[in-house]
């Protein structure tokens, strides 16, 4: 258990050290060298929508250089065009910097589009390089119109909705509690052939609980300041992670028939479990670390679009296909009906979980840019959610699950089964 506690400790110093995703109150350096370097630096992107849009900025000195503001459906052209003059112009519209602060509406009525920031400045499309280099401090504030038309609003369209959502979402959580909570402790209490599972499960689900819990309070601060939380965001993706991984490593055992046989090792006992899931805990968490770097991206528009998200979609898949593997083969080596019932029950609900995320990130594609974010984080939280009670609903249910563990501790002894169940990754 040690070096799990470790991985643990290791993974909060990391993740701890991340930075939050995209405040839009923004704050950064541009420079002359860069700008010349990058033929435009790229600073941001947000989200407009609807008239009355404004983008607000402050910088600690005057300068010779403009914001440009190009459209999503131009941006693809623009970033790769060589020429740095026919880049600049391909820009809709542009702000100077004479003045320490400034402002600008950014008015559009067809739908919501992505506005992507470059600076230049009289220096950037030059042969030579700056000699002396420029260097700018700058915040800028976006804001999208709200109910009464009022520019107030930090989210951008492709955040729009995700508050009400995480406040649904623990109300949920809430209920369930309430209604549940009190059965599967005493499930937990009086041990038995199902305890572990669910105390694996319930483990899971309190990961989950709270990091929709420290999300939500990002997301709300986020609306007053633009900001967010940031500390609680990056701790809402490590609590997530250690969910997924505590799924993981709970679905992959049962599938070999941990719990169900005498011949499956409790997974704290079993090294080659252990090693197993401990290195796709690894991996997942090194691929989510890489993801991070994406989130201000200029040719991304969330996170999953890029080749780590890309890794983690196979990733996912990967292990569909190892847990269809083992449970086919446990099932072809069951004698008992009632347990081969039990598995087909199980499958359902567990590929349900696997496999939300892949297809949520098909998915996605159809729907426009500034949607896709919603779609993925949404759908996967509630198909996951619906997954996981599912299968607390099955785990509880006193007609299937109790009667084949019970059933498989009277007849299959499990011995060495009843501790050290707590595990998180």
């Amino acid at each position: 258990m040690k070096p799990l506690w470790s991985l643990i400790l290791t993974l909060l110093a990391v993740v701890s050290t991340l930075p939050g995703c995209e405040a839009k109150v923004f704050r950064g350096l541009v420079s002359s060298r860069r700008a010349w370097e990058e033929n435009g630096q790229f600073v941001t992107k947000f989200c407009f929508h609807d008239r009355k849009a404004l983008f607000k900025f402050t910088v600690n000195a005057t300068a010779q250089g403009r914001w440009y503001f190009y459209l999503d459906e131009t941006w693809p052209l623009a970033f790769a065009e060589t020429d740095c003059d026919k880049k600049i112009a391909m820009a809709r519209f542009s702000t100077s910097i004479k003045e320490t602060s400034g402002q600008q509406h950014v008015n559009q009525w067809i739908r919501a589009h992505f506005w992507f920031v470059v600076y230049a400045d009289l220096l950037t499309c030059r042969e030579e390089a700056p000699v002396e280099d420029e260097v700018v401090e700058y915040e800028m504030v976006f804001l999208n119109p709200d109910s009464s038309g009022q520019a107030t609003d930090h989210f951008g369209d492709d955040l729009r909705g995700l508050l009400i959502f995480y406040s649904l979402l623990i109300l949920v959580y809430v209920a369930g509690s309430g209604l549940y909570a009190h059965r599967v402790w005493m499930t937990i209490s009086k041990g038995g052939p199902m305890h572990e599972v669910l105390k694996m499960l319930s483990i899971a689900m309190g990961l989950h609980f709270c990091a929709a819990v420290l999300m939500l309070l990002h997301l709300w601060r986020y609306s007053v300041n633009g900001e967010g939380i940031a500390v609680f965001e990056t701790f809402s993706e490590l609590l997530e992670m250690l969910a997924q991984c505590q799924m993981v490593w709970m679905l992959l055992s049962m599938s070999v028939g941990w719990t169900l046989g005498s011949q499956t090792a409790h997974p704290v006992r079993d090294k080659t479990q252990l090693g197993t899931i401990t290195a796709v805990a690894v991996l997942h968490v090194l691929l989510v670390l890489w993801e991070q770097t994406y989130d201000e991206s200029h040719y991304t528009y969330h996170v999953h679009e890029s080749l780590p998200g890309l890794l983690l979609v196979f990733l996912r898949v990967g292990l569909t296909g190892v847990f269809a593997y083992n449970l086919r083969r446990t099932i072809a080596v069951e004698r008992s009906v009632l347990r081969k019932d039990f598995y087909q029950s199980f499958a359902f609900g567990c590929y349900l979980w696997f496999l939300a995320f892949p297809l949520l990130m098909l998915l996605a594609m159809v729907f426009p840019a500034y949607h896709r974010h919603k779609v993925v984080t949404v759908g996967v939280t509630i198909i996951q959610t619906v997954s996981m009670a599912m299968l607390s609903r099955l785990f509880l249910s006193r007609s299937l699950y109790w009667e084949v563990s019970t059933l498989s501790s009277t007849t299959l002894p499990l011995k060495g089964v009843r501790g050290g169940a707590f595990m998180t990754h």
